[in-house]
């Protein structure tokens, strides 16, 4: 595995703790290549999940069991320009990898979400979307952003003892706005530095809106929300669950998310969407 430099974002000024962001991600490159299965459970946080490129969910002993194998270094993947942004002790780590997989060539765009305690980095989510097809269509049909997008403030203060009731609704209102087309509710839980990724690329808040207003399906009755699983870590919390929705013909059209919400002062906002599309074997 190859990581390059990480380019950080940020609202204010880069705290020092930043540096140690580069230094983790790449320890853990280093302990997949040399298969230590022991330096990779350091940097992993006991709780980890990950959203693997199938849409499906991989725990902290799956990932070390990969590791030890050398089952996760002979994909030979090389990842580009990272893409840090930090929300207080959360920092969500952003970019496109290249693999090998079955003889052909493979892409992702991935998402790893570490939190600051104790003196270190630890990783407690990951994210990958296979974009194979849209990456090497030709032209590529997967969208990158134009310009970055600068992460707001937080909440100075902790979280109440409800946090996580609060999250839970806002992971239900946010949905019910999207689905009814209601743009100027939406904007109460989405932040303006929000980002989503899915297979067709990263888009802004004000994209994914636009998108809203044209979809002639909307509004329409929301998916299903099925094993939503929060974890609060201060005033920033990582989502789960899996969307349970249908195609046009009513199929079943699982997909897998990660979410985060950042507090603030109007409540919690999204501030990261990442979706898979759960494949069959």
């Amino acid at each position: 595995m190859s990581v390059f430099a990480l380019l950080f974002v940020f609202g204010c000024t880069q705290d020092p703790i930043d540096d140690r962001i580069e230094t983790a991600e790449r320890a853990r490159g280093t302990a997949i290549a040399r298969q230590d299965v022991h330096a990779y459970r350091q940097l992993m946080a006991d709780d980890l999940v990950i959203v693997d490129a199938r849409g499906e969910l991989v725990t902290k002993d799956d990932r070390a069991g990969a590791v030890e194998s050398g089952v996760a270094r002979t994909t030979h993947r090389s990842e580009e320009t990272l893409y840090v942004r930090r929300y207080g002790d959360v920092a969500l780590v952003m970019g496109r990898s290249i693999w090998q997989g079955g003889g052909q060539e493979q892409h992702d765009f991935f998402t790893r979400i570490w939190v600051w305690a104790r003196n270190r980095w630890r990783m407690v989510a990951g994210h990958y979307t296979d974009i194979t097809a849209q990456a090497t269509d030709v032209p590529p049909r997967f969208k990158m952003l134009d310009s970055l997008v600068q992460p707001l403030p937080i909440a100075p203060g902790p979280p109440g003892r409800d946090a996580d009731d609060q999250v839970r609704r806002a992971i239900v209102e946010q949905h019910r706005a999207y689905w009814d087309k209601d743009p100027d509710r939406y904007r109460r839980y989405a932040g303006p530095d929000l980002l989503r990724i899915a297979e067709n690329g990263v888009r802004t808040r004000d994209e994914l809106i636009d998108g809203m207003r044209g979809n002639a399906g909307l509004p329409a009755p929301p998916p299903e929300h099925v094993d939503v699983r929060v974890r609060i870590y201060g005033n920033v919390a990582v989502t789960t669950w899996l969307d349970v929705g249908r195609d046009l013909r009513g199929r079943p059209l699982p997909n897998r998310f990660t979410v985060v919400f950042a507090r603030r002062d109007q409540g919690w906002q999204i501030v990261h969407i990442q979706s898979t599309g759960e494949k069959q074997p």
